[in-house]
């Protein structure tokens, strides 16, 4: 066996090793992901419940509805884990989603904090909200503008339609 055989040999090994492995972190990430889903959903229903037979009405139903942004972040997920598998791609907005979802979540659940925030907590909150959601809104209008426009020799042109 010459030194070209040996080398392919150690390359094709290895790519299988991390083939395998990659496989096995993706079943990981896509059953964790289900197992959230379900504790999450179940979370969701026991708040409605609360909020419905135990807790002053309108603080279950705000806990309800933390719990309910926390789904919506977990079909975010599973949307990008199953783009990723399709299409072996990911838009890094879904990631500035997710996050703004998780704030936007915290906000709203500040009024029926056991500790009551103070107006600094509640200032560091929604502002670090509104800058995230403008970093959302720039990626987005980022995308747009990529998507309307072509690269030629001479620079960006818009596409022809």
């Amino acid at each position: 066996m010459n030194i070209e055989e040996e080398k392919r040999k150690q390359i094709k090994w290895t790519l299988t090793i991390l083939n395998w492995t990659d496989h096995f972190a993706r079943l990981t990430i896509s059953l964790a992901l289900v197992f959230a889903t379900l504790l999450i959903a179940a979370a969701f229903f026991h708040d409605v419940y609360l909020a419905v037979l135990k807790h002053p009405f309108i603080t279950g139903f705000v806990h309800s509805i933390g719990a309910l942004l926390l789904l919506w972040t977990m079909v975010e997920l599973i949307d990008m884990e199953k783009k990723l598998l399709h299409e072996g791609s990911v838009d890094i907005s879904v990631f500035i989603e997710v996050a703004l979802v998780i704030m936007v979540r915290e906000v709203i659940l500040l009024p029926v904090r056991e500790i009551q925030p103070t107006w600094i907590d509640i200032a560091m909150w929604t502002g670090a909200t509104t800058l995230l959601g403008l970093t959302f809104f720039l990626v987005r209008q980022g995308q747009r503008w990529k998507q309307n426009r072509k690269w030629n020799p001479n620079g960006w042109a818009r596409k022809s339609i």
